[in-house]
């Protein structure tokens, strides 16, 4: 979708086709409002490029972005804060599902986000304890730091305050971005009762055991968030 009020969802992806093949369309089966879907690619082999140049053939991705060779998901995501128009931009992984309990879900947090112009990230993951609750404004939980998926960010902190590429990601609690937000008058924190469901974390499409538990790869679309 190509709409001026369109949204940016930018998708990071390597070497998972399997995942990818199901986060892309449900993307866009999931989700309601005006977007346009960018894909950067971390240097994966022919038959996932291949797959994502069909998504823009068919006109199911906005834009994309070949690498040659790995350097990194917080490489693709610098890139990724200038490659999209709008602001908020939104940023996901490629083994996480959008929140299919709420087609709304891009409206409802590209709203809170213009709602509270001193949030910088606002995350869709289901909030832990380790991620610190520091307050609540009545449709945001407030924390010291966010997960990395589902992630709205506004376009001028993430332009200011780039990842450095030898970081991992924001699921790891009080990495530099975070800690850049929480100690300036941004604020960060997740957007209440919208939960996006990131499968890497609780299970694999092998059905192989990962930590402690085990899903038929027959099962994954019933997982819900």
């Amino acid at each position: 979708m190509s709409e001026a009020s369109a949204i940016d969802i930018i998708v990071t992806t390597c070497g998972r086709l399997d995942y990818l093949k199901r986060t892309i369309p449900r993307i866009i089966k999931a989700t309601s409002s005006p977007y346009r879907l960018h894909i950067i690619d971390d240097g994966s082999d022919k038959e996932q490029k291949d797959y994502i140049y069909s998504l823009l053939n068919s006109n199911d991705v906005y834009s994309i972005m070949m690498r040659n060779k790995r350097e990194g998901a917080m490489s693709a995501i610098n890139i990724g804060s200038w490659m999209g128009f709008s602001d908020p931009l939104v940023f996901t992984d490629d083994d996480v599902l959008c929140p299919v309990l709420s087609p709304d879900w891009l409206q409802r947090g590209t709203e809170a986000m213009r709602k509270h112009p001193e949030v910088a990230l606002l995350c869709l993951q289901h909030p832990g304890a380790k991620y610190k609750p520091t307050g609540d404004s009545g449709d945001i939980v407030y924390c010291k730091s966010v997960g990395g998926t589902f992630l709205f960010t506004r376009r001028e902190f993430t332009q200011k305050y780039p990842f450095p590429h030898h970081l991992g990601n924001l699921s790891r609690p009080l990495e530099p971005r975070c800690v850049t937000a929480y100690q300036t008058d941004w604020k960060i924190g997740y957007l209440k009762d919208v939960y996006c469901y990131h499968f890497g974390e609780n299970s694999i499409l092998t059905g192989k055991e990962y930590r402690g538990r085990f899903i038929q790869p027959s099962r994954w679309d019933t997982l819900q968030p």
